[in-house]
Protein backbone atom coordinates (compact mmCIF):
# COMPACT_ATOMS: atom_id res chain seq x y z
CA UNK A 1 0.00 0.00 0.00
CA UNK A 2 1.70 3.42 -0.75
CA UNK A 3 1.60 6.38 1.50
CA UNK A 4 -0.87 7.83 -0.76
CA UNK A 5 -3.75 4.96 0.47
CA UNK A 6 -2.44 4.70 3.93
CA UNK A 7 -3.20 8.63 4.55
CA UNK A 8 -6.72 8.67 2.60
CA UNK A 9 -7.36 5.12 5.03
CA UNK A 10 -6.68 6.56 7.94
CA UNK A 11 -8.52 10.23 6.90
CA UNK A 12 -11.88 7.28 5.80
CA UNK A 13 -10.92 6.17 9.36
CA UNK A 14 -11.34 9.17 11.15
CA UNK A 15 -14.26 10.80 8.94
CA UNK A 16 -16.10 7.57 9.77
CA UNK A 17 -15.66 7.43 13.68
CA UNK A 18 -16.47 11.39 13.72
CA UNK A 19 -19.67 10.31 12.01
CA UNK A 20 -20.86 7.32 14.17
CA UNK A 21 -22.25 9.56 17.15
CA UNK A 22 -23.93 11.87 14.59
CA UNK A 23 -25.22 8.90 12.99
CA UNK A 24 -26.29 7.30 16.03
CA UNK A 25 -27.84 10.63 17.39
CA UNK A 26 -30.64 10.45 14.48
CA UNK A 27 -32.31 7.33 16.05
CA UNK A 28 -32.66 8.16 19.66
CA UNK A 29 -35.62 6.44 20.66
CA UNK A 30 -35.09 3.86 23.37
CA UNK A 31 -35.78 0.03 22.55
CA UNK A 32 -37.07 -0.79 26.08
CA UNK A 33 -38.49 1.36 28.46
CA UNK A 34 -36.58 4.17 30.18
CA UNK A 35 -38.90 4.62 33.37
CA UNK A 36 -40.30 2.40 35.85
CA UNK A 37 -43.70 1.30 34.66
CA UNK A 38 -44.81 -2.39 34.92
CA UNK A 39 -45.86 -3.68 31.58
CA UNK A 40 -48.88 -5.32 30.26
CA UNK A 41 -51.25 -3.38 32.95
CA UNK A 42 -53.36 -1.17 31.86
CA UNK A 43 -53.62 1.63 34.40
CA UNK A 44 -50.56 3.58 32.74
CA UNK A 45 -52.12 4.24 30.06
CA UNK A 46 -55.62 5.65 31.26
CA UNK A 47 -56.40 9.21 30.32
CA UNK A 48 -56.50 11.54 27.58
CA UNK A 49 -53.00 11.84 25.20
CA UNK A 50 -51.72 14.14 22.03
CA UNK A 51 -50.43 12.13 19.50
CA UNK A 52 -48.46 12.50 16.66
CA UNK A 53 -46.19 10.41 13.97
CA UNK A 54 -42.58 11.92 15.34
CA UNK A 55 -40.78 11.71 12.14
CA UNK A 56 -39.67 14.07 9.76
CA UNK A 57 -41.96 15.87 9.27
CA UNK A 58 -43.61 15.41 12.23
CA UNK A 59 -47.63 14.84 11.53
CA UNK A 60 -50.19 15.60 14.56
CA UNK A 61 -53.48 13.25 14.91
CA UNK A 62 -54.71 13.96 18.00
CA UNK A 63 -53.90 17.17 20.55
CA UNK A 64 -55.18 17.89 24.07
CA UNK A 65 -58.03 19.51 22.92
CA UNK A 66 -59.36 17.03 20.94
CA UNK A 67 -57.18 14.01 22.40
CA UNK A 68 -57.00 10.32 22.03
CA UNK A 69 -59.13 8.89 24.66
CA UNK A 70 -57.48 5.75 26.43
CA UNK A 71 -59.95 4.20 29.11
CA UNK A 72 -59.37 0.44 30.83
CA UNK A 73 -62.51 -1.63 31.35
CA UNK A 74 -60.00 -4.23 33.61
CA UNK A 75 -56.02 -4.36 34.10
CA UNK A 76 -55.07 -6.02 30.83
CA UNK A 77 -57.61 -4.03 28.44
CA UNK A 78 -57.92 -0.87 27.24
CA UNK A 79 -60.42 0.95 24.83
CA UNK A 80 -58.88 3.16 22.43
CA UNK A 81 -61.44 6.31 21.38
CA UNK A 82 -59.75 8.58 18.35
CA UNK A 83 -60.03 12.10 18.96
CA UNK A 84 -63.50 12.20 16.77
CA UNK A 85 -64.44 8.77 17.45
CA UNK A 86 -68.09 8.91 19.71
CA UNK A 87 -66.74 5.60 21.78
CA UNK A 88 -64.68 2.19 21.40
CA UNK A 89 -65.06 -0.13 18.98
CA UNK A 90 -63.26 -3.50 20.62
CA UNK A 91 -60.97 -4.02 23.44
CA UNK A 92 -57.34 -4.18 23.24
CA UNK A 93 -55.28 -6.80 24.97
CA UNK A 94 -51.94 -5.57 26.95
CA UNK A 95 -49.06 -8.35 27.19
CA UNK A 96 -46.17 -7.99 29.21
CA UNK A 97 -43.60 -9.20 26.84
CA UNK A 98 -39.49 -8.58 26.68
CA UNK A 99 -39.55 -5.24 28.74
CA UNK A 100 -42.39 -4.02 26.57
CA UNK A 101 -46.53 -3.38 26.56
CA UNK A 102 -47.59 -5.34 23.83
CA UNK A 103 -51.42 -4.15 22.14
CA UNK A 104 -53.09 -6.77 21.09
CA UNK A 105 -56.46 -5.83 19.49
CA UNK A 106 -58.84 -8.54 20.42
CA UNK A 107 -60.88 -7.93 16.88
CA UNK A 108 -57.93 -8.35 14.92
CA UNK A 109 -55.78 -5.79 12.79
CA UNK A 110 -52.73 -4.64 13.64
CA UNK A 111 -50.90 -5.27 16.66
CA UNK A 112 -48.36 -2.82 18.37
CA UNK A 113 -45.44 -2.07 21.05
CA UNK A 114 -45.34 0.10 23.64
CA UNK A 115 -42.17 1.73 25.03
CA UNK A 116 -42.22 4.43 27.91
CA UNK A 117 -39.55 7.49 26.95
CA UNK A 118 -40.97 9.03 30.55
CA UNK A 119 -43.61 9.00 32.68
CA UNK A 120 -46.29 11.29 30.59
CA UNK A 121 -45.33 10.06 27.34
CA UNK A 122 -44.75 6.68 25.12
CA UNK A 123 -44.18 5.92 21.89
CA UNK A 124 -45.93 3.16 19.83
CA UNK A 125 -44.71 0.94 17.13
CA UNK A 126 -46.01 -1.80 14.55
CA UNK A 127 -45.20 -4.93 15.70
CA UNK A 128 -45.00 -6.64 12.70
CA UNK A 129 -42.14 -5.09 11.70
CA UNK A 130 -40.69 -5.58 15.57
CA UNK A 131 -37.34 -6.50 14.60
CA UNK A 132 -36.62 -3.92 11.61
CA UNK A 133 -38.60 -0.79 13.46
CA UNK A 134 -38.35 2.31 12.82
CA UNK A 135 -36.75 3.91 15.84
CA UNK A 136 -37.30 7.24 15.04
CA UNK A 137 -40.61 7.49 13.57
CA UNK A 138 -43.08 5.94 16.17
CA UNK A 139 -46.51 7.22 17.23
CA UNK A 140 -45.83 9.59 20.26
CA UNK A 141 -48.59 10.11 22.82
CA UNK A 142 -48.21 12.58 25.40
CA UNK A 143 -50.45 12.80 28.42
CA UNK A 144 -52.71 16.01 28.57
CA UNK A 145 -53.14 17.50 32.05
Amino acid sequence: MTQKHTIRSALALIFFAAAMPVALGLTPWPRENIVDIEDGKSAPFVGDWSMELAGRPTTTYATCDLPVRIQAPDDTHIFYVGPKDPEPEAATELVARDGRTHWRPIAGGPQYFAVWVGPDRFHLYEADVEDEADWGEPYAFTRCD
